[in-house]
């Protein structure tokens, strides 16, 4: 049976700032040019691009934000939580994995401008997976916050934010 290890080898994944590994496996050779995109993007971007994404137990995603849609599919290992607060303040709870009678999914989308975090279900494991980004990510479109920022804006949140902040 694989490890996260493996996977971290095999893949050549690299610690992620937001925490877990990751490697961008894609990014699409066709791009948007600014004046196309909403506003607030502070140039082209690509179409797409994808990464690996890993997630051991005791990891966690930290709650972050992206300017462009996230489609996270599920790889393999175990389950995902991704827990996303959306711009009305609104806290859902998205499962990514293969137990479709469980109410997991293969696919999640996290919507642009979601605040989100995840962690992977289970001890002893890891969950592998890729994240799709449109218009395509580049690192000045991604904002981690502080917790005390996050408690103040959502205070409801606060037993999660607590976890993930």
């Amino acid at each position: 049976m694989e490890t996260a290890e493996y996977w971290i080898q095999h893949l050549n994944l690299l610690p992620h700032k937001e925490g877990g590994f990751y490697r961008e496996v894609f990014r699409s050779s066709i791009g948007i040019e600014q004046y196309h995109l909403p506003i607030g993007y502070d140039g082209s971007r690509r179409i797409v691009t994808s990464i690996y994404y890993l997630l051991r137990t005791g990891d966690v995603s930290k709650f972050h934000r992206l300017r462009s849609d996230e489609l996270w599919y599920y790889h393999h290992g175990s389950s995902i939580r991704i827990i996303i607060i959306d711009r009305e303040g609104n806290k859902h709870t998205k499962f990514l994995g293969p137990r479709i009678e469980k109410a997991e999914h293969l696919q999640v989308l996290v919507p642009a401008g979601a605040i989100f975090g995840a962690e992977v279900i289970g001890n002893n494991t890891y969950g592998l997976c890729g994240c799709m980004v449109a218009p395509g990510f580049e690192f000045s479109d991604f904002e981690v916050f502080e917790k005390e920022d996050l408690i103040q804006a959502y205070p409801k949140h606060i037993d999660i934010i607590n976890k993930f902040g």
